[in-house]
C-alpha cells in the first residue's frame, strides 16, 4: 500500500482547523508544499517522523512497535493524533513509521523489545530533604520576586525596546542592569518569568507592564511568589510536568532527568535542553534549591491552597510598614515594605538602593511629580508622619511645602490646532515674567527655540514631550497640563518603532493553498488521477486502476505503474504478468492495491 496516497486522502477529509493544528505540530515550515500529496510526502519524511516520535511517551512508542488487536486506544491516541498510524487497523503504524522505528537500534535508540521490557530507572539520590534547602529556596524566592517587582516598576515608568534579532536593546539593558543591580543573564530570566505570569508583554518590539502588574504589586510577598510559581507550574509541558509534579519530596537532579529520558526515549538534545531550562528556572524562582523542592514548592506541587500561603509567608522575610526619614532627604526602609507603603512611597521619592533594606530619595522633582499625580502637601506630610519612625525632619517638611508653593507656576502643554497652523507644536506658560525670561535665555534650552508669544507664554516648534522633559531635566518646577487646564504626570516617551508588517501565518496560508489545489483538481478529474499515478510511479507502489471499457463496463487492473507520458500509462499487470498501456482518459479511479 502507498502511504502517500492513503495519507493524502485522509488529510483531505480534515476540516481547516484540524489541518492547521496538525501541520503546525508536525512541520517547521510550509515550503515546497503545493498540494495534499506534497504534504503527505513531507509528513512521511523520516526527519518529520523522527520529530513526531520524539514527542511521544514510551507507552505509545511501545504500542506502535508492537501492534496488537487489544492495544489500549488511550496509549495510541497521541500517535493517531499525529497521523502516524494508518487510520484503519487499531495501532497499526504507517509503513514509513515502522521503518523509522526499526532503524532505532542502529542509532542508539531503544528497540521494540526494549521499549516494552526495559524497567524504569530507580532513584539513586537517597539523601533526605534538608532544612537548608528550604532556607535557600526561600532566599531565592524573595530575590526573584523582588526582582520582578523592580522590573515592573521600571516598565510602568518607561517601556523597554527589544531588538528584532532578540534581546533587550543595549541602552535599555544597561539602564535596567544598573537600576536592578542584576547580572545580564538575570534580565532575560526576569522578563520570561514575568511574561509567563502575564505581568509584562512584548508588543511591537516594546516590553511594557500589563494591566495585571499593579494588582500584583499590591499583593504581599507570599502572594506575589505564589502567582509566579503557579504560572511556572501551569506552563510546564506534559512530558516534563508529569515527572516533576510527582516529585514534590524527591530531588529534581539527575534522577528526574533520567526518568524523563526513560519516559520520552526519543526526546534527544531538544528534550534535555528544555529540561535544563525548566530546572534552571525552578532554581532561579526558589521552587528548588540545589535540586530539592523547597517547603513552599512542596505545598504547591501537592495542590494545596491556604497551606501554601501559610508556608510561603513563614519562609519569606517579614514585611514592615515603617521607615526612617533622614535630614538629608533620604528614606530608609529597615526591611521589605508592605506593598501599599512601597507603592505610595515610590510616587513621592526615587528609589536608590534595593534589597532587604531599600533606600529612597526625596527631591523637588519627585514631589512635583507626586503633586501632578493628585497628591497634596498636606496628604504627603500626613503620610510621612504615619510611616516615619523618626518623625518628619524640618528639611523634608520644607521641601514639600516649597515644592507645593511653586507647583503650577510653570505649565507646559500641546499647541492648539490654530497654533499648529502657525508652526507651533508646544508651549510653556507662567504668570511669573521673570521665570519665563530665565527660560528664554537659558543656554541649555536654546535648542528648543523658545520664543515669546503674548505676555504669559513661550512657544516652540518641538513636540510637547521634547519640551517638557528638557525643561524638567533642567530642574525647573514644570508641570504638564491638558487643553482643559487639568494637570497630569506624563510618562517619558520612548522612540517609536515603525509598526511591523503583519506576521505571516504560514500554516493558515498553507491550508488555503491546499484547498485551492483540491478545488482545481475537482474541476479536472484527470489531473487528480494523473497526480495519484505520479506518486505511485515514484514510490513504485502497486495500484488498483479502474478502466472504463467501450461497452460501458469497468475493469479493475492490479498494476505497478512504470511511467506516464503523452496521456498513456505504462504499467505491469501483476495478474497477467505482462506490460499494459492504458489511456489516461479511460482511467476512472485509482486506489492502493489491496
Amino acid at each position: 500500500m502507498s502511504d502517500t496516497l492513503a495519507l493524502a486522502g485522509r488529510l483531505q477529509l480534515l476540516d481547516d482547523d484540524a489541518l492547521v493544528a496538525l501541520v503546525s505540530t508536525r512541520l517547521s515550515d510550509a515550503r515546497s508544499i503545493k498540494d495534499f500529496f506534497d504534504l503527505a510526502d513531507r509528513l512521511l519524511d523520516p526527519a518529520s517522523i523522527d520529530a513526531a516520535l520524539a514527542t511521544l511517551p514510551r507507552r505509545t512508542l511501545a504500542a506502535l512497535a508492537h501492534p496488537t488487536a487489544d492495544a489500549d486506544p488511550a496509549d495510541l491516541e497521541p500517535a493517531t493524533r499525529l497521523f502516524l498510524t494508518d487510520g484503519q487497523t487499531p495501532g497499526n503504524a504507517l509503513d514509513a513509521v515502522t521503518r523509522v522505528l526499526e532503524s532505532w537500534p542502529a542509532r542508539g535508540l531503544p528497540s521494540a523489545a526494549q521499549l516494552a521490557d526495559d524497567p524504569a530507572p530507580e532513584d539513586t539520590d537517597r539523601a533526605p530533604q534538608r532544612d537548608s534547602s528550604d532556607r535557600m529556596a526561600a532566599e531565592r524566592a524573595f530575590t526573584a520576586t523582588a526582582g520582578i517587582a523592580e522590573l515592573l516598576h521600571e516598565l510602568r515608568a518607561t517601556p523597554v525596546r527589544e531588538l528584532a534579532k532578540g534581546g533587550v536593546a543595549a541602552p535599555d539593558a544597561k539602564r535596567l542592569l544598573a537600576s536592578l543591580s542584576i547580572e545580564p543573564n538575570d534580565l532575560d530570566a526576569l522578563l520570561r518569568i514575568a511574561r509567563r505570569a502575564g505581568l509584562v508583554t512584548l508588543d511591537d518590539l516594546l516590553w511594557t507592564a500589563t494591566d495585571d502588574a499593579l494588582p500584583w504589586l499590591l499583593k504581599g510577598s507570599a502572594e506575589r511568589w505564589i502567582a509566579l510559581a503557579t504560572s511556572w507550574l501551569d506552563a510546564l509541558a506534559d512530558d516534563i510536568g508529569e515527572v516533576l509534579r510527582s516529585r514534590s519530596r524527591r530531588p529534581w537532579g539527575a534522577d528526574a532527568q533520567q526518568t524523563i529520558a526513560y519516559l520520552y526515549p526519543a526526546g534527544g538534545d531538544a528534550l534535555r535542553g528544555r529540561v535544563a531550562f525548566v530546572l534552571d528556572s525552578a532554581e532561579y524562582l526558589g521552587i528548588t534549591a540545589n535540586g530539592y523542592p523547597g517547603a513552599a514548592a512542596r505545598a504547591l506541587l501537592d495542590n494545596t491552597t491556604q497551606p501554601l500561603s501559610d508556608v510561603a509567608a513563614a519562609l519569606l522575610p517579614s514585611e514592615v510598614s515603617n521607615v526612617y526619614l533622614q535630614h538629608d532627604l533620604t528614606v530608609i526602609a529597615p526591611g521589605p515594605l508592605t506593598p501599599d507603603v512601597d507603592v505610595r512611597l515610590r510616587t513621592l521619592a526615587d528609589i536608590e538602593g534595593r534589597g532587604l533594606a531599600s533606600t529612597y530619595r526625596l527631591s523637588a522633582a519627585s514631589v512635583t511629580r507626586a503633586l501632578a499625580e493628585g497628591e497634596t502637601s498636606e496628604g504627603i506630610l500626613a503620610f510621612f508622619r504615619s510611616v516615619s519612625l523618626t518623625g518628619v525632619p524640618q528639611p523634608v517638611e520644607y521641601l514639600v511645602t516649597e515644592a507645593s508653593s511653586r507647583y503650577g507656576r510653570l505649565r507646559a502643554g500641546e499647541a492648539s490646532p490654530e497654533d499648529e497652523l502657525r508652526g507651533i507644536a508646544s508651549y510653556v506658560r507662567s504668570d511669573d515674567d521673570a521665570l519665563l525670561s530665565t527660560l528664554a535665555v537659558d543656554h541649555g534650552l536654546a535648542s528648543l527655540g523658545l520664543g515669546h508669544d503674548g505676555g504669559d507664554r513661550l512657544t516652540s516648534r518641538f513636540p510637547f514631550e521634547t519640551l517638557f522633559w528638557m525643561i524638567s531635566d533642567a530642574r525647573y518646577p514644570i508641570v504638564a497640563e491638558r487643553a482643559s487646564g487639568a494637570t497630569f504626570a506624563p510618562v517619558r516617551a520612548r522612540s517609536s518603532q515603525k509598526k511591523p508588517a503583519p506576521k505571516p501565518r504560514p500554516f493558515v496560508e498553507l491550508v488555503a493553498r491546499l484547498r485551492e489545489s483540491a478545488h482545481a483538481i475537482d474541476d479536472a478529474p484527470e489531473a487528480w488521477i494523473a497526480r495519484q499515478l505520479d506518486v505511485a510511479i515514484k514510490a513504485k507502489s502497486p495500484l488498483a486502476v479502474s478502466v472504463g471499457m467501450p461497452d460501458d463496463k469497468t475493469v479493475v487492473f492490479l498494476v505497478t505503474p512504470l511511467s506516464l507520458a503523452a496521456g498513456r500509462l505504462r504499467a505491469i499487470d501483476e495478474k497477467a504478468g505482462v506490460e499494459r498501456t492504458l489511456p489516461l482518459r479511460n482511467i476512472t479511479a485509482v486506489a492502493p492495491a489491496p
